[in-house]
This record gives structure tokens, sequence and C-alpha cells, in this order.
């Protein structure tokens, strides 16, 4: 594994155990102020608040400059410690949502980035579901050793203030190297942002279902523990971290062909466990569900949209948008999971049978839509390979330097004028008729028209030939 591969599961997973340890010792410290519905009302609107932050991170970035983005970042660092410092000392009710809201409109700014960061950084896409999955383990692994190893609230949001500390650092270190040429991403200015766009709406409303029925599953959970009815405690996350670590995996299986079946039969085990639950069923296999399918549903929307990112214009806006997707959804869902948990058990089955049937349609749609887009895009690169080596041999054959190559194909790409091709070149007028006037030599031609003109010839001739 690169050292890049594994400082991006480093960056990602530091950035999982913030989010969820800030959520979570939120929650903690909420449950001083108000009741237990009290708790997951205000759960929902500090991940609400958290969408702001991943929408803003494309705009903001198109805004700003380098030097200015450098500062926001430090700057957004420093404001996220002492939120989350103020959130531990639970002043009151008011101060902790305000810090609250703070906080987790800062970690959606970085959460976008960390995870845009990752697309860019990856050399290797088929390994995106795999990279996601550890991070995402590795981020649980840590939020339980933080939970169980530590017990001062204090202590806690230190932890959690060095891990924020580290993850910007980390960050700001990949980007550096992103923007100084050490590491090179692949190309992601395609020409598909309609047909991305539609697949795009099209997984988000598969996500939006699914939300619902997780975000059932979650209320449940967090009114029993907020509640103190039953003590969850923090052994049932490490069936998290190993749903998430297995996920990754089985979602990379010949290249994340079988990504959206193995989701939906995860949804499927979770809209029948809602159902058993609204029927009087033990709250033990509700929990059990939960931990071993959120993980796969953590993994599966977040290199979702991360895979899309890679056929975008807008891959800083795709990227992380799953997070962003999943939060929203789970704010509008909250009050109504809420209602449906005391909801009598038939209301509960028509609704699951609903959501069940509607996520169906939505999955097989976007599983053959991707698969056609896909398919275009390695048709592409793949036409694009053949050109490069048909123009190998052109150059071979009329013995090319490699400034008459970039001339050359500065000629084929490009109906602009000359002086516009000697910007692009950066080259001078005279240096580039020079140069022109040399190939038209070697090829036996006239004027650059002539010789764009015995190019095309020649690459009909070798194809014909079989090359």
């Amino acid at each position: 594994m690169k050292k890049t591969t594994v400082k991006a599961i480093l960056t990602l997973g530091i950035f999982y155990f913030v989010f969820l340890g800030a959520e979570y010792l939120f929650d903690n410290m909420m449950a001083y102020a108000t009741d237990s519905d009290g708790v997951v009302l205000a759960q929902s609107y500090i991940l609400g608040i958290s969408v702001i932050g991943f929408l803003l991170y494309a705009p903001l970035e198109r805004l700003m400059t380098q030097t200015v983005q450098k500062i926001v970042r430090m700057a957004g660092m420093v404001v996220l410690i002492v939120s989350l410092f103020v959130i531990c000392g639970h002043i009151s009710y008011a101060v902790t949502m305000a810090a609250g809201l703070l906080a987790f409109l800062l970690l959606g700014y970085f959460g976008s980035a960390i995870h845009y960061m990752v697309t860019r950084v990856l050399d290797d896409r088929t390994i995106l579901a795999r990279t996601v999955g550890v991070a995402y383990a590795f981020g649980i692994l840590l939020q339980f050793l933080n939970n169980n190893l530590i017990h001062s609230d204090w202590a806690e949001a230190v932890f959690l203030a060095i891990a924020t500390l580290l993850m910007v650092l980390l960050f700001y270190n990949q980007m550096q190297e992103t923007e100084d040429g050490v590491v090179v991403s692949e190309e992601t200015n395609e020409p598909t942002d309609k047909r991305t766009l539609w697949i795009g709406l099209l997984f988000i409303g598969i996500v939006a279902l699914i939300t619902f029925v997780f975000a059932t599953l979650d209320n449940a959970v967090t009114l029993t523990h907020a509640s103190g009815s039953v003590d969850i405690g923090q052994w049932p996350r490490l069936l998290l971290a190993c749903s998430g670590l297995l996920a990754g995996f089985l979602y990379d299986w010949n290249q994340r062909a079988y990504m959206n079946i193995i989701m939906y039969c995860v949804m499927m085990l979770s809209t029948i466990c809602v159902v058993v639950i609204s029927c009087g069923g033990p709250f033990l296999l509700g929990l059990l569900v939960f931990y071993l399918s959120a993980g796969f549903f953590a993994v599966y929307f977040a290199t979702g949209f991360m895979e899309l990112s890679y056929y975008s214009r807008l891959p800083k806006f795709w990227a992380g948008l799953g997070r962003a997707v999943n939060n929203f959804c789970a704010v509008i869902t909250a009050s109504v999971s809420l209602q449906l948990l005391h909801s009598p058990s038939y209301v509960t089955v028509v609704i699951a049978l609903i959501l069940f049937a509607l996520t169906s349609v939505l999955i097989f749609v976007y599983h053959n839509q991707l698969h056609r887009l896909q398919a275009e895009k390695e048709r592409e690169r793949s036409r694009q390979e053949e050109t490069a080596d048909v123009f190998a041999l052109f150059a071979e054959e009329f013995h090319l330097t490699e400034r008459e190559q970039e001339v050359m194909r500065c000629l084929l790409e490009s109906d602009g004028q000359i002086s516009d091709l000697a910007v692009q070149l950066s080259m001078s007028r005279a240096a580039l008729y020079r140069h022109i006037g040399s190939l038209n030599e070697k090829t036996n031609t006239t004027a650059s028209l002539g010789l764009i003109k015995f190019y095309y010839s020649w690459q009909n001739t070798r194809n014909r030939g079989g090359i």
C-alpha cells in the first residue's frame, strides 16, 4: 500500500472519529439539560448544520485563494477545538447548542474537504471502498478506545481536540503535496455532467430512503440510551467497525459490481428489523441489526458519491456529498421517525413496504445508469489509449523530436490561430513556424493544414492494416 493511501486512510479515519466522537459527546452533554426526546432533536439540529458545512466547501474553494484557504482552515481548526471544550462544559442548553452548531458547521466543511482529498490522492480507484471501509473502522475503533479508556468528559474533549489538530495537519500536508505536484490525480474534467447529475439525483433518492430506515433504528437506540432504561455501552461499536471493514472489502469485489446488490440486501434486513421492533420485538435485535448494517450503509453512501466525483466537472461538490445527504435526510425524518416508533404496528408495516418498493426501483435504475456511464467512460479511455499508441507509431516512423511531437499534438487538438498555439506551447510564432516547417519536411507536406490531413490519412491506412 502506497504512503499516500495510508495517509489518506488516517486522515479520513480521524475525521470519522472526530465527527462521531463529537456527536456522542454532544448527546451526553445535552442529556444534562433536556430529556431523551430533546437529545434526539438537538442531535438533528447539529447534523442539519453540518450539511451546510459540507455544501459550503466547493463554492468557498472557488472564491478563495490558496493563501486564504490555508488561513480559513487553521482558523476553523482553532474554533472547532474551542467549541468542543465549550460543549464539554455544558453551561446551559443554549450555550451547548450554540457550540454544537458551530462545531458541526466546521466539521461539515472539513469533512467535504477530506473526502475530496482522498479521491484526489488515491491512484487506484479499485480500492476506493476498501479505503473508506478501513478508514471508517479505524475511526470507530478510536472512538471505542476514547470512550472506554478515558472516563473523564474533559479528557475526552482533549483527545478529540488532539485528533482535530492531527486531522487538519494531515489534510494540509496532503493537499500541499498535491498542489506541488508530488501527487497527481487522475482526470476529473469529464464531459458527462448531465448524466452524472441524473445518476447523482437517483443516488440521493436511494440514500434518502435508506436513511429513513436507519434514522428510525438510530432513534430507537438513542431514545433507549438517553432514557437510561438500557445501558448500551461501547462494545456494540466493535460490530460497527467490523461491518464497515467488511463492507469495504465486499463492495470492491469485482470492481464494485455487486455493491448495490449487497446494500439492497442489508436494507431489506434493516426494514424487517424496524417492523419487528414496532411490533414489540426485542430491543437487542434492533441494536444488533443497527450496528451490523450501519457500517455497510456508511461505507456505501461515502463510496458512491466519491465515485461519482470521478465523472464530474465538480468533484469537490460530489466527493463529500454522501454524509451531507445522509445528515440532511436524518434531520428531516427525525420527527417522522419518532412518531413512527410510537405509531400502531400496521402503520409501520405499510410505510416499510412502501419504502422498500421505492428503494428497489431506484437501486435498479441507478445500477443500470451507473454501469452505462462506466462502460462509456471505459470506451472513451480505450479510444484515447489507442490514439496515443497510433501517435507514438507516427512519431517513431517520421523521427519526430519531443518538441515536434508537442507541436503536432497541439495542431491535431486545436483549431485556433497560430498565435494562440504559440501561447499554448509557450514559444514564439517564429519558433512555431520552424517546427511546423520541420514537420512538413519530414512528412513531405506543405503548411499545417496539409500536415493534419496527412496524419489522419496515415492513421486510417494504419487502422486498415490492423494496427
